[in-house]
Order: structure tokens, then sequence, then C-alpha cells
């Protein structure tokens, strides 16, 4: 490896610990609101006399305008620095989220999910978590990007369920506009009261000012054809990911006549389950690289959902089943995907950090955004014809994997 792209390892300052715990805990509480949004959405759809594929449209609209604004937003933090962009981005994203509060038809509904989707500040967060650490420890930051991604939806699933059965399913977005709005407050503050040097601001414009919103830097990320096949690949994951969660929701709800506060429960084994193994993934990533730990994640998930194309996926108890095991390798994927490209945009250039991951996360988030509206116009043919779906794309991502990314130097590759 070229060591003038290896700089040596740092100790965290106390500020820079400060600011990391603040953007976890930015994640975190985004990813609670997520959660807790997705227990009471199918009732609330209902209410406002919907159907599963509005349903699947209202979910789709959100991530829609996320992938629509995603890179933009990111490029932006890239010129003008990461925190003038990402209060700009949460600013919009609460107002967003308490105008679907006001919702009282489906059209609203969706215009307000609109609103809410434009405030794509994903990106930054984790681009600020690339910021922190050294680009030999990738792994360990994206690692507690997923962890406090994963666990904050752990925690909206358990709030969830009670505010949609005692608070009215309405208030799922009161909720969660206030949480965002505390973790907007609190990363004002510690950016006013924080400087540190590795963390992109407006004093990095000199050196960085060319390296954004242009389209010469897109090309310089695609000519790297590793870099389009790990984009894709990674949109794969998306796309199975937006998906299935809000079709699961919709399934145990619906068409299993589960309440909301038993569906959290059942949400609840499955996230504590994927928790543990973004943990486990995490800490294994900077050993066995990325590629390695995808095809892992891969395996596990192909071999889990066999018994879809079987009679006994109709009992309950083997249904659940199959879900945890696909929750594992769903897991374990997970991190690996995004140290991949965040490797692979370091060989490239490190300063389109906030580019790439934008890129890539725009992307992604449209694939997510399609994959409710997929997965709700396949349902209504079949319950099941989803989860075929979701066995034959990732035995495409593992084939993808195992033959087209690098396997002598995992996510190290060379841009000569």
């Amino acid at each position: 490896m070229d060591n003038t792209l290896k700089p040596p390892t740092r100790k965290l300052g106390k500020h820079v610990r400060i600011l990391l715990f603040s953007v976890l805990l930015a994640i975190a509480f985004r990813s609670v609101g997520f959660s807790i949004i997705d227990i009471g959405l199918p009732n609330f759809i209902i209410d406002l006399s919907g159907s599963l594929f509005s349903y699947g449209l209202v979910r789709g609209i959100f991530n829609v305008m996320q992938s629509v604004f995603q890179f933009p937003v990111a490029a932006a933090s890239d010129k003008y620095g990461r925190r003038r962009i990402i209060i700009i981005a949460i600013g919009i994203y609460t107002l967003g989220t308490f105008l679907c509060f006001t919702a009282q038809n489906i059209t609203q509904l969706i215009i307000y999910r609109a609103i809410q989707g434009s405030g794509a500040y994903t990106s930054i967060l984790q681009a600020i978590v690339s910021d922190i650490y050294d680009e030999e420890e990738h792994g360990k930051g994206m690692g507690y990007y997923s962890l406090s991604m994963n666990i904050g939806y752990f925690g909206g699933i358990i709030l969830g369920g009670y505010i949609s059965s005692y608070l009215g399913f309405r208030n799922i977005f009161s909720i969660s506009g206030v949480l965002i709005f505390i973790s907007a407050v609190f990363l004002i503050v510690v950016f006013n009261t924080s400087n540190p040097q590795n963390i992109t601001t407006n004093s990095d414009l000199e050196k960085s000012a060319n390296m954004a919103l242009n389209k010469r830097n897109i090309i310089l990320l695609l000519k790297e054809p590793q870099f389009g096949i790990a984009v894709f690949i990674n949109s794969l994951r998306w796309f199975i990911f937006g998906g299935v969660v809000a079709y699961l929701v919709w399934v145990l709800q619906v068409f299993y006549k589960i309440d909301e506060l038993s569906s959290s429960y059942y949400l609840l084994l499955i996230v504590a389950l994927y928790v543990c193994f973004v943990i486990i993934s995490g800490k294994q990533l900077d050993t066995k690289g990325p590629r390695k730990m995808m095809l892992i994640g891969q395996a596990i998930a192909i071999f889990g959902g066999i018994p879809f194309f079987f009679g006994i996926i109709h009992i309950f108890l083997v249904f659940t089943i199959v879900t945890l095991f696909i929750s594992i390798g769903l897991a374990l994927y997970d991190p690996a995907g995004a140290t991949l490209i965040l490797n692979i945009i370091m060989k490239i250039n490190p300063n389109l950090r906030g580019t790439g991951i934008g890129l890539n996360n725009a992307i992604g988030f449209f694939s997510s955004a399609i994959g409710p509206i997929v997965f709700s116009i396949i349902g209504e043919l079949s319950i099941f014809y989803p989860f075929y779906l979701i066995f034959f794309l990732i035995l495409i991502a593992f084939v993808m994997t195992n033959f087209l990314i690098s396997p002598e130097r995992g996510s190290l590759i060379s841009t000569e």
C-alpha cells in the first residue's frame, strides 16, 4: 500500500470523542424515529383508507427523496463544511416529520414524507465518522456507525409498539420529530465547543473546494471498476433491507393479525440478533476484511432462505427461524459493505469521502425506496413472492462478491 495514503494512527482526543458520541447519538435517534414509524405506519395508512400499495408508496417516497438529495447534500458538506450543511439538512428533516403528524389523507402524507426525505443528512454523519478514524481503523468506525444505527432501531421498536398502542399511531411522527430535534441541538452545542483537526470544516475549503459538486469527481470514482461493482452489491442489500422491513411489518400486522405491541416484540427479537452480529462483523472486519465478511453473511442468508421454496414455510415458527437466519446474514453483510466502499474511495482519493459515500448512499436510498414499492406490488400476488426475490438477489450478490471483488487485496484496490 502507498504509505502516503496511510497516516499514522492517532489516539482520539477528548473533543473528538465527544463529537463522535454526538454523531453516534444523532444516528441512533434517527434510527429510533425510523422504527417508531415502521411499527405504527401500517395502521396509520389503513386509518387514512390506504392499501398495501399506498403503504409501499408512502414508505418509498421518503427514500426516493433521500436518494435524490443524498449526494448533493453530502458533496456540499465536502465543499462548504460538515457543520453548516448538516444543521440545514436536519432542520428540513425535522420539519417534514412534524408535518407528517398533521396529515389528514394519503396525499398529504406522501407530500410530507417527501419533505422529510429531502433532509438527507445520513451521509454527512457517516462522513464525519470516517473523518474521525484513520484509514486502518475505518472498519471500527463503520462498525460503530452500523451499531449505533441498529441500537437506535432496536430501541425504537420497543417505543413504537407502546406509542402506537397507548398514544395513538399518529404520535409516531411527533415523538420521532422531538428526538431528531434533540439530536440536532446536541450536535450544534458540540460543534460550537469543539474543533478537531481531522474533521472537515470551512477551514478545509482551500484544499477541498475543487473536490466536490462536479462531474469530474464522479467520473474519477466511477473509473475504478471496483467502486461501481461494490456500489451495485451494496444497492442490492439496500433494496432487500428497505423492502423486507416494510413488508414484514405489514405481513405481521395485516396478514397474521398481530397487534402493534406484539409485532414490536417480534421485531425486537430479529433486531436484537441483527445488532449482535453487526457487532461481530465490526470486530472481524479489520482482520478478515470486508470481502470475506460479505461472503460469509451472504452465504448464511442464502442457506436460511432455502425453506421459502417448501411448504413448511407456512408454519409461523419456521417462518420466524428463516427470518432470523436472513437477519444474521444481512447483519454481517451490513458494515462490511460500507467498509468496502470507504476503503475503495480512500484508494482513489481520500478527499472524496463525502462525495463517494454520498453517491453510494444516493444509489442505495433509491434502491431502498423502490424496495417497499416492488415488494408491495408482488406481495399482492402472493405473500411469499417477495421472499423468493430476496433469495435470488442475495445469490446474485454472493456470486458478484466472490468473482468480481478482488480476492488478493480485498478492498485495497489499486487505481493505477
